[in-house]
């Protein structure tokens, strides 16, 4: 049986009952600490406690954020200029430095960088940030 709760994917094995016991199997592979974690996470959550994801920072989820509205707006045909303003508001995105803007080569950066991510770059998601030694 399968299941999702909250993001989370269980396959349940034939022969288990509720209030048991579960086990969790997983692969010593190169991504083990991940799966760790995420059942560390998973745990924590069973008990109504939280646990920060520590995958990604602040600045990287206000990004991924801003990639996801930006390739919103292109699906809906807006413009680059309507998604800068979007974006950053129309006080900061003037039409008339629209060609040297700032916003714009950001704009134009975050496009990029979505449609990356949505081509194969999204399970990067997936890897924890790694410390280099």
């Amino acid at each position: 049986m399968r299941s999702s709760l909250g993001g989370i994917q269980l396959s349940l094995l034939g022969g288990t009952k509720p209030r048991e016991p579960l086990a969790a199997i997983i692969p010593l592979d190169d991504m083990a600490h991940d799966r760790l974690q995420a059942i560390e996470r998973f745990i924590r959550s069973i008990h109504r406690q939280q646990l920060p994801d520590a995958r990604l920072t602040a600045a990287q989820r206000s990004r991924l954020g801003h990639m996801l509205r930006c390739l919103d707006g292109r699906e809906e045909q807006a413009s680059h200029f309507e998604v800068a303003t979007a974006l950053f508001g129309r006080r900061l995105v003037s039409a008339a430095d629209w060609h040297d803007s700032a916003f714009r080569y950001q704009t134009f950066r975050l496009v990029r960088d979505g449609l990356k991510m949505v081509e194969r770059g999204y399970r990067q998601l997936l890897r924890g940030r790694r410390r280099h030694s």
